[in-house]
Parts: C-alpha cells; sequence; structure tokens
C-alpha cells in the first residue's frame, strides 16, 4: 500500500505535465458496470443508479464517492460531470490501474437527500461486496453536500468506513449552512427588493422555471448599484475575491439558487423551514436599525430544525481518519465550517483522526487534479500506514517509471 501511495504522488506531480489514460468504450473504464438498486423507501420510491468499478488486479480496497446536490426537480443520474478531474480524467480511470475498486451512486432521491443517501451508499457497498468479495479498506468520499454525507458515515459507521475525504462539504451542519443560505436571501432582498416576487419564506412551486430570468435580474441589478453590493457582502461576510467584481455575482447567483430551487424540498424533507431569523441582529450595513427593522422575518418550524440536527449535522466524534479540503473562499459553503467541525472535533477528543486542508483561492470546490490527489493520497497514508519509508518509495516509483 506504501506503494500506492508513492504512486499516488507521483500521478498527481504527472498530471500537471500532460499525464492521462484513455479508454477506448463509453464513459467508463473496462471493469464498470451500471445498474439499479431498490430504495425500498415508500416515500421517494426511485431505485438508485449505481456504478461499480472492479479492475482485475484488485487491491481489495474500495473508494466510494458521495456526489454534491442536485435539484430534486432533474431527474436521477449518475454522476458523470462530477467524476471528471479538472484535467479531464474520470475517478475511476484514475483508480483501477492502480487496483482501487471504484462505486458511486446517483441516490434514489435528489435535492436535499443526506438521510436517504447514507442508506443508499451502505446499500451500495454490501451489494459489490456481495458480488465481488469483501473488500478490506472503504474509503468514503464526497464533494459539497457529498462531503457531508462522507463525514456523517464515517462517524456513524466506522465498522464499514475506514477512512473519509470530505471536499468542499458543509460538515459543521446544515443548520449553519441553511441559516447562511437564508440570511443571504433576506439581506439581498433588503438591498434589492425588485429582484424576486416572493419571499423567503414563500417560494412558488414553479418559481425556479423562471431561474434564467431571475439570473440576470440579479446580474443587472447588482452591476448597477455596486454601493448595495458593497454592503450585501459586508452585512452576510460571504466570500467575494476583492480583485474581481464578477466573483460577488458568481456568489450571489450560486447562493439565491438554493432559496428557488431547494425552499420547497427542504420544507417537504423535514417537515417545515429550518431557517429562522426572529432573534437575528444584521450589522455592517452603515444603518443597521433600518436593516433590521426592513428585513423580512421568518419563524422556524421546531419540527424541521429537529430534523436536520438529527441528519444533517455531524458531531466531530470521529473512530477513524477524515481528510477535509476546502478553499478558504468558498462563497457557497464558508470555509467556517471546517472551524466548527475542528472544534467539535476537538471537544470530543478526536482532532488526532482529523487533517484539515486549505486551499487559499477564492470559489466552491475549486481544486487542482494534483490537489485532490494529494488529499487522497493523504487519506490513504494516514488509513493504511506512517510516514516511515513513503519518500523512498515514491523516489524508487519516480525511477521507475523513467526506465
Amino acid at each position: 500500500m506504501k506503494r500506492i501511495i508513492g504512486l499516488l504522488l507521483l500521478i498527481a506531480v504527472q498530471v500537471g505535465g500532460g499525464w492521462s489514460q484513455v479508454w477506448a468504450e463509453g464513459p467508463w473504464p473496462e471493469g464498470c458496470h451500471t445498474a439499479s438498486l431498490p430504495s425500498g423507501d415508500p416515500r421517494y420510491s426511485e431505485d438508485q443508479m449505481i456504478l461499480t468499478c472492479v479492475p482485475p488486479n484488485w487491491n481489495h480496497r474500495l473508494v466510494v464517492y458521495a456526489h454534491g446536490y442536485v435539484p430534486a426537480q432533474v431527474p436521477l443520474a449518475l454522476p458523470q460531470e462530477e467524476l471528471t478531474l479538472p484535467n479531464g480524467q474520470t475517478i475511476p480511470e484514475l483508480l483501477m490501474p492502480l487496483g482501487f475498486a471504484f462505486a458511486t451512486s446517483s441516490y434514489h432521491k435528489n435535492g436535499y437527500a443526506v438521510e436517504q443517501a447514507g442508506d443508499d451508499l451502505n446499500r451500495l457497498v454490501d451489494y459489490l461486496e456481495s458480488n465481488f468479495g469483501p473488500a478490506e479498506k472503504v474509503y468514503i468520499t464526497g464533494a459539497s453536500e457529498g462531503g457531508l454525507i462522507a463525514t456523517m458515515l464515517l462517524e456513524r459507521r466506522p465498522d464499514r468506513y475506514d477512512g473519509g475525504l470530505a471536499l468542499c462539504g458543509p460538515i459543521g451542519g446544515a443548520p449553519y449552512q441553511m441559516q447562511y443560505l437564508g440570511d443571504f436571501r433576506v439581506v439581498f432582498d433588503y438591498f434589492f427588493p425588485s429582484v424576486f416576487p416572493f419571499s423567503m419564506a414563500d417560494v412558488p412551486p414553479l418559481a425556479f422555471l423562471a431561474w434564467d430570468t431571475y439570473v440576470s435580474a440579479i446580474s443587472m441589478a447588482m452591476a448597477t448599484s455596486p454601493y448595495l453590493t458593497d454592503k450585501l457582502f459586508k452585512v452576510t461576510r460571504a466570500a467575494r475575491d476583492p480583485g474581481d467584481p464578477s466573483t460577488a455575482v458568481e456568489t450571489a447567483i450560486s447562493v439565491l439558487f438554493y432559496s428557488v430551487w431547494g425552499t420547497n424540498d427542504i420544507v417537504d424533507v423535514a417537515g417545515g423551514q429550518p431557517f429562522g431569523n426572529l432573534l437575528t441582529w444584521y450589522w455592517g450595513s452603515g444603518n443597521d436599525f433600518a436593516l433590521n427593522r426592513g428585513v423580512e422575518r421568518v419563524r422556524p418550524s421546531r419540527i424541521a430544525r429537529d430534523y436536520v440536527r438529527k441528519f444533517y449535522e455531524p458531531t466531530g466524534v470521529l473512530q477513524r481518519p477524515l481528510v477535509t479540503l476546502h478553499t478558504t473562499s468558498d462563497g457557497l459553503v464558508p470555509f467556517t465550517h471546517e472551524l466548527i467541525y475542528l472544534s467539535r472535533a476537538v471537544r470530543n477528543g478526536s482532532a488526532h483522526y482529523l487533517s484539515v486542508l486549505p486551499v487559499v483561492r477564492y470559489g466552491h470546490c475549486t481544486f487542482t487534479t494534483e490537489e485532490l490527489l494529494g488529499a487522497l493520497a493523504l487519506l490513504v497514508l494516514r488509513t493504511e500506514g506512517s510516514i516511515e519509508g513513503i519518500l523512498n518509495d515514491y523516489l524508487g516509483s519516480v525511477q521507475d517509471s523513467l526506465r
């Protein structure tokens, strides 16, 4: 396994210079198969679509990938786009030559699906092992919402998952994330009241059909009122790149997307509105009394808040290694999530299992292939062995590649 770590690091170096492998048939390498598994869920009854990839030289290590948020209005599908690395390779193409098996799922529900995804991924692992034999090590990985799913599965099933990799995930928990999204929406409405013809608390079920219209309205309003845009970001403390004004609009669109596309889904899933701001004091506008008098106030549902705390909030109690990778200026999922989770891990005596890798950059999940592979190599290292001998093995791999 030390050799595999060295190879991962070697590939991380070589992809920057154009290393690639092309497979002749279809979007997935030979050895990959698609299928479906029944959900057994009477409320959301669709089958999950699955992808399993097992190489002939399987080392009995399995990487499971949890995909990020997909709107509930979109049909179920395998996360093909998410599985494509910045260098154009797919993750199965990268891992299978190293002997790793790979598996992923559409889940049997889109939208807010942390509860459902956890059950689906557990069934996926069972399915692969029943068909190909047991895995000696199972790594659970995921990006964005999938990072939250991966973290919670690692916490709750240390008997099943040996290590986790959470990329740009809201691992501080959905209560914090939903508060962030909701606060941004109501403050945006205060400064730009003509963009949305509906309130935060009353999003029409078909509002998403006019999303392109709202995107244009958001862009126009912010471009014509940079002074108000600046106030919006001072109050919400959302991330943007000061050297690139377009990133303010990018952040606003990515955050407001969840209000239009996701509000009714989370209300349905959680049994009410989990966001509330009756006691929130917003500050930084220059006239905070006017802001707090004029901003929309939303009463949360206790049932909904209890639901998201149960299914969408990690505890920080770890028994297996967790590596996290997060950009420091993420406008959609703030880097603060990493600090929240770290504080929980420290409080619960689990910090020695946690490796937080900050990337100083603007954007959500804007990682390079090298950064992703480095994080995966660190996870394998922390799970499988020690640092001793790794450098020599890596140098040996480089020498072998040059022969």
